[in-house]
């Protein structure tokens, strides 16, 4: 799964990363601590360009009766999400790309202390979730509350350790279909959706401090000495 992880590369950067047409996206703060329902940068298609958005991470189909049902809709199994109600509508036409600078998986330890980890691209560059938004239109509301969710799939055998779902990472070469609103047949990108490559990632233990979203620092990101694990 991904329930936290690290946006503090500046929306320069990322246009350049996401080779955007356009931004259309407020500033938001650097952040080595993104928790849901907090905003996020994401890349999507608006009139036949690439455009760098924000958007509020945790999904509220167009349908639902109230907003907060986006908390629970974090994160979509990309086995299934074409198919379940609250997420197939997004699937077939709202999809987007969610960058991040890396993002954190826990395992308890010895002690049974839940152990955070930072998980990185192996050579050092940014990551590019596959994601989903849509668009919910309150009855109080002047303007669309776009919100998103990350898809997930099996870990690789790097992640397998820390978990046994890890985020899509998709390559830049599979972002134009990945994008494109007018696929001809969107559950045939499910072949997309797959394990990163076992070489493409890499992690370390890091500070208990990261088990809360009220802390947002540097020092988050800093290795800790793991305690070895019982066999």
């Amino acid at each position: 799964m991904c329930g936290r992880f690290v946006a503090i590369t500046d929306p320069d950067g990322l246009a350049r990363f996401l080779v955007v047409d356009d931004r259309d996206a407020g500033a938001l703060a650097p952040s080595y601590n993104v928790a849901p329902t907090q905003e996020v940068y994401a890349a999507r298609v608006r009139r036949g360009r690439r455009t760098l958005v924000t958007l509020r991470w945790g999904l509220v189909p167009h349908w639902a009766d109230d907003p907060a049902v986006g908390s629970r809709h974090i994160n979509a199994r990309a086995e299934s999400a074409a198919d379940k109600p609250a997420f197939r509508d997004a699937f077939a036409r709202h999809r987007c790309l969610i960058p991040a600078d890396g993002f954190y998986e826990w395992r308890t330890g010895p002690d049974g202390a839940k152990v955070p980890h930072y998980v990185t691209a192996a050579d050092g560059g940014l990551l590019a979730f596959a994601g989903l938004w849509s668009a919910w239109g309150g009855p109080d509301r002047d303007e669309p509350l776009r919100t998103c969710a990350i898809l997930t799939t099996a870990a690789n055998q790097t992640l397998t350790p820390l978990h046994d779902r890890m985020p899509v990472v998709l390559p830049s070469d599979v972002w134009d279909e990945w994008l494109d609103a007018d696929h001809p047949d969107p559950r045939a990108l499910r072949r997309l959706l797959v394990p990163a490559p076992d070489d493409a990632l890499t992690f370390h233990a890091v500070s208990q401090e990261a088990n809360s979203p009220r802390n947002d620092h540097p020092g988050l990101l800093d290795p800790v000495p793991e305690q070895p694990r019982l066999l």
